[in-house]
C-alpha cells in the first residue's frame, strides 16, 4: 500500500490557479499540458492523462499526457464505458485498482505501452450530472495509489471541471477549423495572434482607414430622395444629438479618461468651413451623399499630412464623422454609435482613440502591428474590450463587413466561421459570463491554513475597475496607475479634474486604504501632446516616472494637491514611482511637505498627514532598501519592471519577452534581499507587480514574509483562494530549497513550468 506522500493541499492550490484558464497566455493545449505535468509531478505518479469527453461522437478523446509513449494524443479515443477510464465516466465514480491489466474492464492500446504500468487511479470529472472527461493517474508499482490521492484527485476534478468544458470546446473548435469545418465554408479560415485583452468578440469586420468601401456601400443606399439640403440638415441634427448623447454617458462611466472624447466631432460637425463646404456644394448641385465624402476626404489628407501628432490622430475622428453622417443620411444608422456589433481592425492606435471605440460599443479589436505598448493591453482590459495583437498584414484586407469572432483567451481570429463554430463559441461565452458572476461570492479576509493574515488589494487603471475590486472584495487599492487620465487626454488634466477622479476611486473603498501613485509617465507611456520633450534615446533609462515629476514640478504639485485633497477623511497612502535614491525619495517628501503646508494655508480641506511609499523597482532601490524603509510608510515591489531591469529584458520587446521570469534566480535573490533589508518592517512591504498573481510567485512571496498583495481585481478570486490553501510552513520551505538554485532551468524544473 502506497504511503501519504504530501501534503494535498499544496497540489490542490495549485490546481486552483491553473483552473484560471484564461488567466494564463498559453494555449489550451499548453495549459493541459501543465495540468497533467503538474498532477503526476505532485502525486508522483509516472503518467498522467486528461480525456475529455466529446458529447457529439461520446467518445472519451485523449487530450494531454505525460508518461505515455505517444504522438499525438487525440488518436486514443474509448467510447462511454470502454475500458476503466470509459467506465469510470459512464458510472461517474472514481475507480481505483492495484493491478490494471488484470482487470477485466481494463482496454489497452499496445501502440503506448501501458501495460507496463499496474497501478491505476481514474476520477471523473463533471459539473453536476454532465460528463466532462476523465483524469487518471498510472504507476509501475502494483497498489501505489491510496484513499488520500483519490480524495486528492476528486478535488482537482472538481475544480478543474467548468474550465475543462470550456478548454474541450475550444479545442473542438479547433478541429473543425483545422478539418471538415472547411470544406463546408470556402469562406471560413483562422489567422493566428498574440492575446492581449481576455473576451471574446462577435461581430462584422470595419478596418480603420478604409472607410472608402463603406461609404461606397453607403452612398449606393442613397437615392435622389436622399440627396437634398433637407435630408443633409436632418443628418447634421441627427448627428449631433447622437454625439451629445455618447458623451454624457460615456463622462458618467469613464470621467476618468472620457471627458469631451467627442467635443472634436461636435466642433467640426459646427465649423463652417467643414460643414459649411458640405452645404454650399450641395447648393451648387453636387449630390449629399457626394458631398459629404468630397469634404471628408480633403480633411483626412490635410490632417494626414500634418507633422504633428495630435493632428494626425484626428483622421479618424474626420472618418468617423463621414460614416456618420453618410448613414444619418440614409437613416440607417443606430442612434447607440458607430461601432455597435463591429470588430475593429487597425494597424496603430492611440490611446484616446481606443476609449473611442469603446464608447462606441466596439465589440473587439484586432491590431495589426509589430508589438504593442503595455499601457494599450493595460487599457483594453481595464475597458473590457478583448483584443488580439496580429502580425499578418493580409488582416488588413479583410473586408468590411466580413463576419468574425476574436478569441482574446487564444488569440485566434475566426474569418467566416461556420454557425457550428459561432454556437459553440457563443456557449462559451456566455459560460464564462456566469462563472464570473459565481466568482462575486469572494471573502473579504483572507488567511492561510496555518492562520496567517493575508491582505489582498486591487491595482486600479481606471474609474471603471472600482466597480468589480468591490464585487470581488479588494481590502482596499494597493496601486491606483494615475497616468491614464494624463495619457488619453489631449492636455493634462486640472487640478479639479483630478480632484475629482481621485474622489471616485477612493470613496467607493469606504473604510479601506487607497494608495495613489504619482504619475509614472516615460518608457512605453508617453504623452505624445507635450511639445517641450523630446523622443527619449532609451525611454525605459531615461526621463520616467518621479524623474519626469521633478521635471514638472508644477504638474507635480497640482497633482499632489489633488490627491491629498480627494483623501480628506480616508486612509490615504501616496506612492513615488522610479525612486532609485534616498535622495529623489527626501526631494519628493519634501515637495509633498510643502503642498500640505500650502493648503493648510489656504483653508483647504485635506488630508494633513498621507502615508508616503516608495516603488521598489530598480536594482539601486534593492540595495537601499533598509534606507528607504526607515524614510518610508510603506514599500511597494514593482515586479514587472524590477524583472526588466535586472534581467534587461524588455517585456514589450517580442525578441526578449521570454526571458522575462519573475523566478529567474537573480529575482528570487534580489526579492528576498528586499524582504531581509526592510527586516521586521516587513509588514509594510506589498506586492503590484505581476508576480503578485503568479501561482509559482505567490509561495516564495508568502515564504520571505510579505503579507499584502495587489493585484488586477480579476485576479482576486483565484488569489485568494490559492493563499486559503497555502501553509506558511511549506512556503518557507520553498524559499530555502528555490534560492539554492543557480539557473532558470532548475527552478522550472524543480516548480513544474517548464
Amino acid at each position: 500500500m502506497a504511503v501519504h506522500r504530501k501534503n494535498n493541499i499544496d497540489l490542490v492550490c495549485s490546481i486552483a490557479e491553473l483552473s484560471g484558464l484564461f488567466e494564463k497566455r498559453a494555449s489550451v493545449g499548453g495549459f493541459l499540458q501543465n495540468v497533467v505535468d503538474l498532477v503526476a509531478q505532485h502525486m508522483e505518479s509516472e503518467v498522467c492523462s486528461i480525456y475529455l469527453y466529446d458529447e457529439d461522437t461520446e467518445e472519451l478523446v485523449l487530450r494531454a499526457n505525460r508518461g505515455l509513449a505517444i504522438d499525438h494524443t487525440s488518436e486514443v479515443r474509448m467510447k462511454l464505458g470502454e475500458g476503466l477510464s470509459g467506465l469510470a465516466l459512464k458510472e461517474l465514480r472514481p475507480i481505483r485498482v492495484g493491478r490494471a491489466s488484470a482487470n477485466p474492464a481494463f482496454k489497452s492500446f499496445p501502440h503506448v505501452h501501458e501495460d507496463a504500468f499496474n497501478a491505476f487511479l481514474a476520477v471523473p470529472i463533471r459539473r453536476s450530472l454532465k460528463r466532462i472527461g476523465v483524469i487518471v493517474l498510472q504507476h509501475s508499482r502494483p497498489d501505489y495509489f491510496d484513499a488520500h490521492d483519490a480524495k486528492a484527485l476528486r478535488a482537482i476534478a472538481s475544480q478543474l471541471a467548468t474550465t475543462l468544458e470550456n478548454a474541450e470546446l475550444i479545442m473542438k473548435i479547433h478541429d473543425q477549423g483545422n478539418g471538415s469545418d472547411k470544406r463546408q465554408n470556402r469562406g471560413f479560415r483562422r489567422l493566428r495572434g498574440i492575446p492581449n485583452s481576455d473576451g471574446i468578440a462577435f461581430g462584422k469586420a470595419v478596418v480603420l482607414g478604409h472607410r472608402d468601401e463603406l461609404y461606397a456601400s453607403i452612398v449606393e443606399q442613397a437615392t435622389e430622395s436622399h440627396d437634398t439640403i433637407e435630408d443633409f440638415d436632418r443628418s447634421l441634427r441627427e448627428s449631433v444629438d447622437q454625439l451629445e448623447f455618447l458623451q454624457r454617458e460615456v463622462t458618467q462611466i469613464l470621467s476618468d479618461v472620457a471627458t469631451l472624447i467627442f467635443d472634436s466631432h461636435l466642433l467640426m460637425l459646427q465649423d463652417p468651413e467643414f460643414t459649411g463646404k458640405m452645404r454650399s456644394a450641395i447648393e451648387d448641385g453636387t449630390p449629399a451623399s457626394q458631398a459629404i465624402i468630397d469634404v471628408v476626404q480633403q480633411y483626412v489628407a490635410l490632417f494626414a499630412g500634418s507633422g504633428n501628432p495630435r493632428v494626425q490622430e484626428k483622421v479618424q475622428d474626420i472618418q468617423d464623422l463621414g460614416y456618420r453622417l453618410l448613414h444619418n443620411l440614409v437613416q440607417d444608422m443606430p442612434e447607440s454609435g458607430s461601432y455597435a456589433d463591429h470588430v475593429v481592425i487597425a494597424s496603430d492606435l492611440y490611446p484616446s482613440e481606443l476609449v473611442k471605440l469603446r464608447a462606441q460599443r466596439a465589440e473587439g479589436l484586432l491590431l495589426v502591428s509589430s508589438g504593442v505598448t503595455s499601457h494599450i493591453s493595460i487599457l483594453a482590459r481595464s475597458l473590457g474590450l478583448p483584443m488580439v495583437l496580429c502580425k499578418d498584414d493580409a488582416a488588413l484586407e479583410i473586408p468590411n463587413g466580413t463576419r468574425m469572432i476574436i478569441d482574446g483567451f487564444e488569440g485566434n481570429i475566426y474569418i467566416e466561421p461556420t454557425n457550428d463554430i459561432t454556437q459553440k463559441f457563443q456557449r462559451l461565452h456566455y459560460g464564462l459570463l456566469h462563472a464570473a458572476h459565481e466568482a462575486r461570492d469572494v471573502p473579504l479576509r483572507t488567511t492561510t491554513v496555518d492562520n496567517q493574515r493575508v491582505m489582498v488589494q486591487a491595482n486600479i487603471n481606471l474609474i471603471n475597475d472600482v466597480t468589480p475590486a468591490t464585487q470581488y472584495n479588494a481590502e482596499g487599492v494597493g496601486l491606483y496607475r494615475s497616468e491614464f487620465p494624463f495619457i488619453i487626454r489631449n492636455h493634462f488634466p486640472s487640478e479639479e479634474e483630478q480632484y475629482l477622479i481621485y474622489q471616485r476611486i477612493l470613496e467607493p473603498m469606504k473604510d479601506h486604504e487607497v494608495v495613489l501613485r504619482t504619475l509614472d509617465v516615460g518608457g512605453d507611456k508617453q504623452l505624445s501632446h507635450l511639445s517641450d520633450i523630446e523622443p527619449d534615446p532609451n525611454p525605459f533609462l531615461g526621463f520616467r516616472g518621479i524623474r519626469f515629476s521633478f521635471g514638472h514640478e508644477d504638474v507635480f504639485r497640482e497633482q499632489l494637491r489633488a490627491m491629498v485633497r480627494a483623501g480628506h477623511r480616508r486612509k490615504l497612502g501616496i506612492l513615488f514611482p522610479m525612486i532609485s535614491s534616498l535622495d529623489e525619495l527626501l526631494k519628493a517628501r519634501e515637495v509633498l511637505s510643502e503642498v500640505l503646508q500650502e493648503l493648510a494655508d489656504e483653508g483647504i480641506q485635506h488630508n494633513p498627514a498621507p502615508r508616503v511609499g516608495a516603488m521598489i523597482e530598480v536594482p539601486s532601490a534593492v540595495d537601499l532598501v533598509s534606507e528607504l524603509a526607515a524614510c518610508t510608510d510603506f514599500l511597494s515591489i514593482g515586479t514587472n519592471d524590477l524583472v526588466m531591469y535586472l534581467l534587461a529584458a524588455d517585456r514589450t520587446n517580442e525578441r526578449v519577452q521570454d526571458m522575462h521570469k519573475a523566478h529567474h534566480p537573480a529575482v528570487l535573490r534580489a526579492l528576498k534581499r528586499i524582504a531581509d533589508g526592510v527586516g521586521n518592517r516587513i509588514s509594510t512591504v506589498s506586492v503590484c507587480g505581476g508576480a503578485g498573481a503568479d501561482p509559482w510567485m505567490i509561495p516564495f512571496l508568502l515564504g520571505i514574509g510579505i503579507r499584502k498583495f495587489s493585484v488586477e481585481p480579476r485576479q482576486i478570486p483565484v488569489v485568494k483562494d490559492l493563499i486559503s490553501k497555502m501553509t506558511i510552513r511549506e512556503s518557507r520551505r520553498l524559499v530555502s530549497k528555490l534560492l539554492s538554485m543557480k539557473t532558470v532551468a532548475e527552478v522550472e524544473s524543480y516548480l513544474g513550468t517548464s
